[in-house]
């Protein structure tokens, strides 16, 4: 599963360090203080999570005078009256009881960095080495002998994500081009509801094989090839979410999943099967934020399954 949206804010720990916020961390504590309370709740633990990241953002909008710096302290009362209110408050003591006090994590060196890169993100290769020496270079300019692996990751994320955003799909020569092919109009490619439930938003669901099930085009797909299939998707979605957004629901954000991503990337997009994770990332990225463009309201998050 890629996920993209969100944000990068700090959290401040009590003994004074400091990391930024991880969803996948939260996720995994709620996840573990269900399991303590005997429940088994994953889907629960996400939704927890994307009411996090929500309050998160908007927090982060409306006090640009504060930077994106917040107390741990704050984000685990937030989770536990969130947990209280949704009737778990056995869950809510466990998690109350395992909460993180500080934001060091270790330390590594510069020496560390690839070997740390191939065993936590599976990067191995010229890949590898290639980020893990302009992570090396960043911590030289500023003089560090020593950084957390949250830093390490963080600067990981960012020089990917750099990569991702000057990535464009490739524009076909005139001889290939070819007419582009009726919109698919199939009534269930899109599935659009209103969730009132913990994280209030308004859910999308693609499904992309089915879009692009009659596509008569020869892959690999480029940007303007695609275009003529998702615009009219995207105006649709366009649609019917300003429909939903009524009778108390005007400012729910929208979240976006894509159904079948891998398999449309490996048929449409000539994707290697066999790529690694941090690859497939890094172009799902691409693809979620150009489909994004499309829309009139982009997603607050997107995940693409």
């Amino acid at each position: 599963m890629i996920e993209t949206g969100g944000g990068t804010v700090n959290i401040l720990y009590a003994d004074g360090t400091s990391a930024f916020f991880d969803p996948e961390e939260l996720r995994l504590r709620l996840e573990k203080s269900f399991a303590a309370a005997g429940r088994t709740d994953p889907a629960v633990a996400g939704e927890i999570v994307l009411a996090v990241e929500y309050a998160l953002s908007c927090r982060d909008t409306e006090n640009t005078d504060s930077g994106s710096v917040i107390h741990a302290g704050e984000i685990d009362d937030c989770v536990v009256r969130i947990l209280e209110d949704t009737g778990y408050p056995d869950a809510a003591r466990h998690f109350r009881a395992a909460s993180v006090t500080s934001g060091d994590f270790g330390k590594l060196t510069p020496d560390g960095v690839e070997q740390y890169l191939a065993e936590k993100l599976q990067l191995t290769g010229p890949a590898g080495s290639e980020l893990a020496a302009r992570i090396r270079s960043a911590l030289s300019a500023i003089g560090a002998e020593q950084c957390s692996p949250r830093l390490v990751l963080e600067l990981a994320r960012h020089f990917r994500d750099t990569a991702a955003s000057t990535h464009r799909l490739g524009v076909p020569p005139a001889r290939k081009a070819a007419p582009p092919p009726e919109p698919v109009q199939e009534p269930d490619v899109l599935q659009i509801r209103r969730s009132d439930k913990i994280f209030a938003s308004i859910r999308a669901e693609i499904d992309l094989p089915q879009v692009f099930a009659r596509c008569t085009l020869t892959p690999p797909l480029t940007e303007l090839a695609l275009a003529p299939i998702l615009m009219p998707l995207a105006e649709r979605l366009d649609a019917q979410y300003a429909g939903l957004r009524k009778d108390g629901a005007e400012n729910y954000p929208l979240v976006l999943t894509f159904r079948g991503f891998a398999d449309f990337a490996a048929k449409w997009l000539a994707y290697d099967p066999d790529m690694s994770k941090e690859t497939m990332h890094k172009r799902g990225r691409v693809f979620a934020a150009y489909f994004s463009s499309l829309l009139r309201q982009r997603p607050f998050k997107t995940f693409l399954r």
